[in-house]
C-alpha cells in the first residue's frame, strides 16, 4: 500500500501493488491545495513535513496488515515478522516538486546480510525464521494452482489467424511429462536427493507426487488495504493540515517570512 504526492492531478493518491504495477485505489483531489502549498516550500522542509503526515496515515494500514495475517492459520511466523513500511522521498521528476512517498507491505530478503539474526523455523530444520524471510508473500496474497510434479506445461503454436484486421498468432496451452517424475523436493538444493535417505521428517523434509492441490488466494494485503483506507484517509486529513502549519513555523523561524 503507498500514499503519494506527485507532480500531476490530483496530487495525493493511494495505491496497492507493487512497484510500477501498483494501481491507484482512490484519489483525494480535495487536498491539493494544502499539497501544493507544502510543496511550495524548500524541498527539505516540504519532504520532511509530506512524510510526517504520511507516515501516520500509514499506521492503520499497518496495523490493519499485521491483524490480517496474525489471522491466518498454519503460519510459521515468518510473514507477520516481514510486515514493515519504507520511507521514500524524491526530488526528480518531471515536475521539480519534492514527493514523499510511504509503502507498507512485506519486508523480502535482498542479500545474505538482511538474514543475520534468522533462527529456525522448526528444532533441527535449515528453513529460517525472521524478518527478512517473505519469500511467499505472493503465494499467501494470490495462491497457487493445481499441479503435477513431472510434468511442464507449454504454450504451442497452433496457427496465424486474422482478428479486427490484424494478423495475430495462435497458441494452445499443452501439458506433457518433463521427464522428471522423481516429484518435488523442499530442500533438494541444500540437502540432497530425498529418496533413499531414509530422512522423510516433516515438515524438514517433504516430497510431492502425483496431483499437487492448488492453495485459495488469502489476500491479507487487500484485505487490509479495503478495512482501513476510509481511517488513513482520516488521519491524512488532519495531519496534512497539521503538517502545513508546521512547516509554516519553521519556514518562518529560519527565513523570517511566511510566503515561501
Amino acid at each position: 500500500m503507498s500514499a503519494l504526492l506527485d507532480g500531476g492531478r490530483p496530487l495525493l493518491v493511494f495505491a496497492l501493488g507493487r512497484g510500477k504495477s501498483a494501481k491507484r485505489q482512490f484519489e483525494l483531489a480535495r487536498y491539493n491545495q494544502v499539497v501544493e502549498e507544502l510543496q511550495r516550500f524548500p524541498q527539505d522542509i516540504s519532504l520532511k513535513y509530506q512524510r510526517r503526515a504520511l507516515k501516520k496515515a500509514a499506521k492503520p494500514g499497518q496495523d490493519a496488515l499485521r491483524a490480517q495475517v496474525a489471522s491466518l492459520t498454519q503460519v510459521t511466523g515468518n510473514l507477520l515478522a516481514s510486515v514493515s513500511k519504507a520511507e521514500r522521498k524524491y526530488t526528480n521528476n518531471r515536475a521539480n516538486v519534492p514527493v514523499g512517498v510511504i509503502v507498507v507491505g512485506f519486508r523480502r530478503p535482498v542479500n545474505q546480510n538482511s538474514q543475520k539474526g534468522a533462527t529456525p523455523a522448526f528444532a533441527g530444520g535449515s528453513v529460517l525464521k525472521g524478518p527478512n524471510r517473505a519469500y511467499h508473500s505472493h503465494l499467501v496474497e494470490s495462491g497457487t494452482k493445481p499441479r503435477r510434479p513431472g510434468y511442464k506445461t507449454r504454450n504451442r503454436r497452433v496457427g496465424r489467424v486474422v482478428f479486427n484486421g490484424r494478423i495475430r498468432t495462435q497458441y494452445r496451452s499443452e501439458t506433457a511429462q518433463s521427464g522428471n517424475q522423481s516429484g518435488i523436493l523442499s530442500s533438494f538444493k541444500t540437502r540432497g536427493a530425498f529418496k533413499g535417505s531414509g530422512r522423510g521428517r516433516y515438515p524438514v523434509d517433504f516430497i510431492a507426487t502425483g496431483q499437487v492441490a492448488g492453495t485459495p488466494a488469502q489476500r491479507p494485503l487487500s484485505k487490509a488495504f479495503q478495512q482501513s483506507k476510509a481511517q488513513m484517509q482520516s488521519v491524512l486529513d488532519v495531519e496534512l493540515r497539521k503538517a502545513l502549519k508546521s512547516a509554516s513555523r519553521e519556514y518562518q523561524k529560519r527565513f523570517g517570512n511566511l510566503n515561501p
